[in-house]
């Protein structure tokens, strides 16, 4: 049997972000902009820009930290939520996590972050997100070096200055990661003008306008194109993972709109915007991008969307198609078929063990799609449940083996059959 590949697992990042990794002469700078800790007793500390931060958990039950191999949903479902029940130490160890990819016949996994891509892009001062991202970075490339070669982290980036988040982008690759993170969400470059002047300001310039771009910029606007550029570049994946956004203002995500109508939904002890803003903002994305012409003037970048399903990839295409030629764009720059577009390039999105959707469709999803556990986030599945699904509505074992692993491993270039 082909290797199992987890393309969408996490970490829950622990204080030694913080304690060991950002130098002494930037600690207070870096603990001021973004901190997070949480005690044996599950009381959390967040400091954002400054002030008291959002929880991300509106009980006292760490979600994101919680699963373990074996746990159904009925069994996440039957915990009181007024009781701290421990973190998986997985979430932070390297062993521990090994031991439970072996239970779950894992075999490799790409490792995203957690904490920092919820609340990295809202630190204001552009400085300080570039000393986080180097700490977390270093963090967890050292956690990705004490699992054997099965551990693939995801780089973050300080997209709140563009150069900065090159030069990130250009450490990291080198240091030997596979993948950057680019979250879908919007970013304030104001910080970054005045911190850079003039070469940010014709960084951010709008194409052809001369003209200051907005302050708000979504991040496949024309100010990032030089990164998504290098990371085509450098051959690094670009890896588009949403998250919750629920800790912010709508400004940044939908998560923050739909965490908003959740508080008025008595007897709900836990956000609605988890089956909605990473659908939404993952569809987001791809519509800017086949609009704006990302992949058609990257042809050969290497694009990874995780953490949003699969199931809305066709009515997205579909819709682009739409209105594209609706809204007169026919002698635009840009392809009016989005399906072509995006069935040529090298992409793959992650999709969930229950998702019967990629079964049932296995000629429209099957060629892009990439198992993922979302481990050890309360929703997490093992890669049993999405086999018995996929063998449960007649899939065949080639396209079972490239769904639970060979397309991720050709995407990331991971390497496969030598008992890694």
């Amino acid at each position: 049997m082909a290797e199992v590949i987890d393309s969408d697992s996490h970490v829950y990042e622990p204080a030694a972000v913080w304690d060991d990794f950002v130098p002494a002469e930037h600690r207070r700078l870096a603990t001021t902009a973004f901190h997070h800790v949480i005690d044996p007793e599950g009381t959390e500390s967040i400091v954002l820009n400054g002030q008291a931060g959002k929880s991300l958990n509106r009980t006292k039950l760490v979600r994101q930290a919680i699963w373990r191999p074996g746990m159904t949903v009925e069994d996440i479902g039957a915990f009181d939520p007024d009781v701290f029940r421990p973190l998986n130490p997985g979430a932070s160890e390297a062993g521990a996590r090994l031991e439970d990819m072996d239970v779950l016949g894992i075999d490799q996994a790409v490792v995203y972050p957690t904490l920092f891509n919820e609340y990295l892009p809202q630190v204001g001062d552009p400085e300080a997100a570039a000393v986080l991202a180097r700490a977390y970075n270093d963090w967890v490339f050292e956690l990705a070096a004490q699992g054997n070669g099965r551990l693939h982290p995801v780089a973050v980036l300080p997209l709140q200055a563009p150069d900065l988040a090159l030069e990130e982008l250009e450490r990291t690759a080198a240091k030997g990661f596979r993948g950057v993170l680019f979250r879908p969400a919007f970013y304030d470059l104001d910080a970054a003008v005045e911190s850079y002047g003039r070469r940010m300001s014709a960084m951010m310039a709008v194409q052809g306008t001369g003209a200051a771009a907005p302050p708000m910029v979504f991040v496949e606007d024309l100010p990032f194109r030089a990164l998504w550029q290098r990371a085509d570049e450098l051959g690094v994946v670009a890896c588009v993972h949403p998250s919750l956004g629920i800790t912010g203002s709508d400004a940044v995500s939908s998560g923050a709109f739909a965490d908003r109508v959740s508080h008025r939904l008595a007897g709900v002890n836990h956000t609605i915007a988890e089956p909605i803003a990473y659908m939404q903002d993952a569809d987001l994305f791809v519509t800017a991008a086949l609009f704006h012409g990302l992949l058609e003037d990257l042809p050969n970048l290497r694009l990874a969307i995780a953490h949003s399903g699969a199931t809305w990839v066709p009515l997205a295409l579909e819709k682009s198609e739409t209105y594209l030629w609706l809204g007169g764009m026919g002698s635009a720059s840009v392809c009016l078929e989005p399906e072509e577009v995006w069935d040529r390039h090298p992409i793959v999105v992650s999709f969930d063990s229950w998702e019967k959707p990629v079964a049932r469709r296995p000629d429209t999803l099957g060629e892009k799609a990439a198992w993922g556990s979302r481990y050890p986030h309360h929703d997490a599945a093992g890669p049993g449940e999405a086999r018995g699904m996929l063998e449960e509505h007649g899939v065949s074992e080639a396209r079972i083996e490239q769904l639970m692993g060979g397309h991720c491993a050709a995407l990331f270039g991971l390497p496969v059959g030598a008992g890694v």
